[in-house]
């Protein structure tokens, strides 16, 4: 029986290079999918505190803010593909320094520079791509669409990684993920790309961030700080009370499974009804879902809260993109792209410092990291449209 509630969900008519960028983020967000969760849990059995393990990625998105716009150069003057393939190798270079952190502790300076560089280099290219070939009347249902791909290799990711954790261990795990990263560039190759290289101003990326106009947007990508928390605090919380790897991977597949339900629908509403409302009702359920934390305790509320943040973050996220895009699409795509990237790192790191400081009064505690995250997801509510870029 046909469920009328997802007709329309589907985006018609994807660009050839659209589907190239959906193919290659499949196969990319596949590996991705099957470490991410389990880095910070990584350098936490390795030994280092949890004020160790945020000031790790300080230093990370630190490096990241200044180089963005010279990943943004490079993406403008070589092509975006070709940015993105670049990229894979410093990836793969930063899963190789990860694992010899084991061996030798200062293989994390070079694991910093290797993953800052590798952001710089990849979404810069990644959104401009997706503004560039995406339509404007189905914006919101090519983003959510691309979420439902990914969210399907996201249930087989966490799975696998913690299955492969368990019996074979991490070294197995980051060299069946860099292969992935490697085949994940060849859905790109298989055409070549057609682009006008054109030069990105580093000082002016600086200054629109200062610009009066743009204050709102700063204000509302801030928000992305929460994003942080749920990457990198969430997951040490999630060891702590799951105890076990295989556990952890099915937390989270399982999770991701039931919140993918929504995620077609969430797409087709953002392109025919108001952006702002839905944007508006996944602010307030994700900071329900933070402030909620603070009493959890067990696997089965972990599993409730994790699906229901990924829920909000989608209701957030997709009409979040699409104003992205369709502001990039009318003025000008790199520099709409860096603007938003540069705001939620600065979002981040403001996420990070207060993380951070909290970490030295209450060592053991997550409960002011939760609640931090609660009042930067309201901070996203200052989206609106910018003016020309």
């Amino acid at each position: 029986m046909k469920l009328k509630i997802f007709d329309g969900c589907i985006a018609n008519g994807l660009k050839r290079e659209l589907k190239e960028l959906y193919l290659s983020t499949l196969i990319l967000n596949l590996a991705i999918s099957a470490v991410s969760i389990f880095e910070p849990i990584y350098l936490y059995t390795l030994g280092f505190s949890l004020s160790q393990i945020v000031l790790f990625f300080i230093f990370v998105y630190a490096l990241y803010f200044f180089i963005v716009p010279i990943g943004a150069n490079i993406a403008r003057t070589k092509g975006y593909e070709h940015s993105i393939f670049y990229s894979s190798f410093f990836c793969i270079l930063y899963y190789l320094s990860l694992f010899s952190i084991s061996r030798n502790v200062y293989f994390v300076y070079l694991a910093i520079l290797m993953l800052a560089v590798s952001k710089a280099l990849y979404w810069p290219a990644y959104h401009a791509d997706f503004t560039r070939f995406g339509r404007g009347e189905e914006r919101s249902r090519e983003i959510s669409n691309l979420v439902v791909l990914y969210s399907i290799v996201c249930v087989v990711g966490p799975f696998l990684g913690g299955l492969i954790i368990s019996f074979f261990g991490f070294k197995v795990l980051f060299m069946m993920v860099s292969f992935l990263i490697l085949i994940s560039n060849l859905p790109m190759l298989a055409t070549k790309e057609v682009f006008t290289p054109l030069k990105f101003s580093y000082k002016d990326a600086f200054k629109r961030l200062f610009k009066k106009n743009y204050r709102k947007g700063v204000l509302a990508y801030l928000g992305y700080g929460e994003e942080f928390i749920f990457l990198v605090i969430w997951p040490v919380f999630i060891y702590l009370t799951a105890k076990n790897f295989f556990s952890i991977g099915s937390i989270i597949a399982l999770s991701t499974l039931i919140s993918s339900l929504s995620i077609l629908y969430i797409g087709k509403t953002a392109d025919e009804k108001d952006k702002y409302k839905i944007l508006n009702s996944g602010i307030i359920f994700g900071s329900i879902s933070w402030f909620l934390r603070i009493f959890t305790s067990s696997p089965f509320a972990v599993f409730l809260l994790h699906s229901s943040t990924q829920i909000s973050q989608r209701l957030v996220g997709i009409p979040m993109m699409s104003l992205v895009y369709n502001q990039g699409s009318k003025s000008s795509i790199m520099k709409t792209i860096v603007f938003f990237e540069m705001s939620l790192v600065i979002g981040k790191l403001a996420a990070m410092l207060v993380v951070y400081l909290f970490l030295f009064i209450y060592p053991n505690s997550f409960i002011p990291a939760f609640v931090l995250a609660g009042l930067m997801t309201l901070l996203y509510s200052f989206i609106t449209q910018l003016k020309k870029i």
